[in-house]
Order: structure tokens, then sequence, then C-alpha cells
């Protein structure tokens, strides 16, 4: 499960170079959980950098970076459903 983890980060990575930004600021640990559209989402250094926020439809309509410390996570990213225009999400579980 790790491996398809990692393996999907790395994917996903490489798909958002393009487009990553310098994070905004940093998306605090809340023992909820946030989404993110799958296609921004990269990894840099100890962060996972995407779009976070707390529902799906914020995430849909709003892309402004932040950073999450992998520290913060405790499951995901997994799928996390699909906005109206057809974009993917990602969910992480915070602790």
């Amino acid at each position: 499960m790790k491996t398809k983890i990692a393996l999907a980060l790395a994917t996903l990575a490489l798909a958002g170079c393009a487009t990553q930004g310098a994070p905004g600021n940093t998306v605090a640990a809340s023992g909820k959980g946030s989404y993110c559209a799958a296609d921004r989402l990269v990894t840099a250094g100890d962060a996972l950098v995407c779009n976070w926020h707390a529902s799906a439809k914020d995430a849909c309509s709003n892309t402004a970076t932040r950073s999450m410390p992998k520290s913060s996570v405790a499951s995901g990213p997994e799928k996390g459903g699909m906005c109206t225009t057809g974009e993917r999400l990602v969910y992480v579980t915070t602790k």
C-alpha cells in the first residue's frame, strides 16, 4: 500500500511540476481532512503542496496554493471525488 501511495505521489508530482508555485501558507493539522485538485498536488521536501481546502466544493473553486507538512497527514492522499468540471480531487486525513 505504501508503495502504491509513493508511486501515485511521484506520478502526481511529475504532472504538477508545470503548475507548481511558491507555497502561500501552511495548512494546520486539525484531526479532520482536506481536499485538493489531484493535478496540482506536488511533493516539496517534507510537505505536500496543493490547493488544500476543508470541502470538495472549495477545492474545486479555489486555487490558492498551501503546503501541508507530511507529518500532519494520518492517511492519504486518496481519491477524493470529482468537481463538476471533471477535475479529480484527492483527500488526506490529518492527525
